[in-house]
């Protein structure tokens, strides 16, 4: 038989392996570890649903974990804005603190669609200087499912409020609706016939336009008679503006001699007479001289395509257009009748 004193001794054992083994159930499961750790304070304005002790992860590693939440809305003193509503403090690892830079990214993500959510660390870029213990960095928010949720059901409600309120209005309007497809349909049934022959005729409009249009390329465009009434036009005008300044020459010398002849020749009626002929000899000349002048300009604005008579008879791309506009007339017949 066991003395009581070696029962005493087994039921000691017994609670102190009992209370180790709950003190190793304690530590893995708290994530409880002895690293040295260094602190961040990370600023959101809404960190969503984290809570103090989620884990901190980078490249999906724990990290470290959350110590502290609390709430710090107010200004800052110094420039006079709104400060961030939430501060974190996150506790990491030593041996992690040469991966999170200055310009490291701070998020609140999930473990998966309904999983625990942890704040999640981009390690930056390995040229900038690594992030002192202490220092304050504003992390980005998390996407505000919520208020979203909370936007298209208020968006819903107005949606199916205004529809109730206006039920008698929204009827009238699709029954003007059916009556207007209704009433287009009945018309394109009666009068089918008249369609019929509205397009038959359209169609032959395009085609007497095309030949008209071919036509009007063969007379005025590709006639070589147009070329040669410019030409000649082109010679009678320079012919003209190369005779016209000696004859004008000419005819003033003979003038001033026919002047000085009436001088000479009848009573002081007569010569007012002759002296008016020869004024009026004189305008009639030097409006010929302006007016083959003119004639010369027309024929070399014609030559070169401008104007309305030029663009007629020179611009090929005048043509083109008409053909393309006859073509797309055949295709399209109802333009006839479109007005925008």
């Amino acid at each position: 038989m066991a003395s009581p004193r070696s029962i005493e001794v087994k039921v000691g054992v017994l609670i102190l392996t009992a209370v180790s083994l709950l003190a190793a159930f304690i530590l893995v499961m708290g994530g409880i570890n002895f690293q040295p750790t260094y602190s961040i304070f990370v600023d959101f304005d809404n960190p969503g649903g984290l809570q103090a002790g989620a884990p901190i992860k980078i490249a999906g590693v724990k990290v470290g974990k959350i110590a502290e939440i609390r709430f710090r809305g107010g200004v800052d003193g110094a420039t006079g804005k709104r400060e961030a509503l939430v501060r974190l403090k996150a506790l990491i690892e030593k041996q992690y603190q040469p991966s999170v830079h200055e310009n490291s990214l701070f998020y609140v993500t999930n473990q998966s669609v309904l999983g625990e959510q942890f704040l999640a660390i981009e390690p930056g870029s390995s040229d900038r200087p690594v992030l002192a213990d202490g220092s304050a960095v504003r992390g980005l928010d998390p996407p505000r499912l919520d208020m979203l949720i909370a936007e298209m059901y208020d968006l819903l409600h107005s949606t199916v409020s205004t529809v109730h309120e206006n039920k008698a209005q929204i009827g009238e309007a699709f029954d003007g609706l059916r009556k207007t497809l209704k009433g287009t349909g009945e018309f394109m049934e009666r009068n089918q016939g008249h369609l019929d022959k509205i397009a038959e005729n359209v169609e032959k409009v395009t085609v007497d336009a095309d030949d008209l249009v071919k036509g009007a390329k063969g007379k005025f465009v590709e006639n070589p008679q147009i070329d040669h009434i410019l030409a000649s036009a082109e010679k009678v005008s320079d012919d003209a503006a190369r005779d016209v300044g000696p004859l004008l020459v000419d005819g003033r010398a003979t003038m001033v001699s026919a002047r000085r002849l009436a001088e000479t020749v009848g009573d002081p009626k007569e010569q007012a007479k002759l002296r008016q002929t020869l004024d009026d000899v004189s305008v009639v000349a030097s409006r010929a001289k302006g007016m083959t002048g003119d004639a010369a300009e027309i024929l070399s604005h014609v030559k070169r395509g401008k104007g309305t008579v030029g663009a007629v008879v020179m611009d090929e791309q005048l043509y083109d257009d008409l053909q393309e506009l006859v073509r797309d007339l055949k295709h399209n017949p109802w333009k006839f009748f479109w007005r925008e």
